[in-house]
């Protein structure tokens, strides 16, 4: 793990601190346009705060009151990267949700790229430990951009002499008003699968207002999506590139229950709509190549997005 001390050194960038927190390493950054928050265990963006007068100010993420920051267990919220699976494994035994987010990634690079953008990379890569999860030699890169917009992009390396096949998501918790008043626009047209009821697919052909509990995939969908959140008075936008299925998740007030690093109380405050290639849309990633895939946030006024 590279220590707090070392990264001040190394990496001496205006407008961006490291620091511990229990047993993770922290990164702030600070720049005219955004303060956000990431840690090096997982590679998680856990808070996006704009700063112009044109948004709300107020942090795009939901972080859990009760999340553990030892380094046991990836930090419940923010945004963690999932990959090389989405989801249970076909193997029982292995974690869920791949084995990335729950490891230390090494910071790279860091950039001032001008006042008002800051950008990161991280990257991790293939062990003894990974091999024994997963049989393929590996290395993954996220490259953060911190400016008016959030842009994160994620290259899966594949560096054995045979094609892998991954799914692979950006598990985003965003922070919301409250979920029931939510509305997740743009996701009609793509062929949805209820994760909870396991019934038949259906293609959305609505606005999706939120439900809870929801687990939900759509594939096929490449639209921006939309959160409208008149409680907050924001509309969050999702832009994806290379990636064509969305997930949105809100345990409720039951199945959250189950959750030992979640409040019983806090799922009217988040909503996960997560952006990825899972089920139906897995990629193949030929020997020796690489893939990747983006996602950008941007904010904008609720009652602007109503009247377009």
């Amino acid at each position: 793990m590279q220590s707090v001390e070392a990264l001040q050194q190394t990496f001496s960038v205006e407008g961006v601190r490291f620091y511990r927190q229990d047993g993770l390493v922290m990164v702030e950054v600070r720049n005219a346009a955004a303060n956000a928050l990431l840690t090096t265990h997982g590679a998680s963006v856990l808070s996006f705060t704009p700063l112009s007068e044109a948004t709300s100010q107020q942090d795009w993420f939901w972080v859990s009151e009760s999340a553990v920051y030892s380094g046991e267990k990836p930090v419940r919220g923010g945004i963690p990267v999932c990959w090389p699976w989405f989801g249970q494994a076909d193997k029982p035994g292995l974690p869920a949700h791949g084995f990335v987010r729950n490891q230390v990634w090494e910071l790279a690079s860091v950039s001032a790229v001008s006042p008002t953008q800051t950008e990161l990379v991280l990257t991790t890569a293939s062990s003894p430990d990974t091999l024994a999860l997963w049989p393929h030699a590996f290395e993954l890169q996220l490259t953060v951009t911190i400016g008016e917009s959030l842009a994160l992009s994620l290259t899966t390396h594949n560096l054995s002499d045979q094609p892998v096949d991954i799914t692979e998501a950006l598990h985003t918790y965003f922070s919301v008003s409250n979920a029931p008043e939510v509305v997740v626009d743009g996701l009609q047209g793509s062929e949805c699968f209820d994760k909870l009821t396991y019934a038949e697919s259906y293609f959305q052909t609505a606005p999706l207002k939120i439900q809870p509990p929801i687990d939900s995939v759509f594939i096929d969908q490449m639209e921006p999506v939309m959160i409208r959140d008149p409680g907050y008075n924001r509309c969050i936008r999702i832009e994806k590139e290379s990636a064509v299925s969305s997930v949105v998740w809100n345990p409720g007030p039951e199945i959250i229950k189950g959750f030992a690093d979640m409040n019983d109380q806090a799922w009217p405050k988040m909503l996960c709509v997560e952006a990825g290639n899972v089920l139906q849309n897995a990629v193949t990633v030929p020997p020796n190549a690489e893939h990747a895939f983006r996602m950008v946030l941007t904010e904008q006024s609720y009652v602007a997005e109503l009247s377009d």
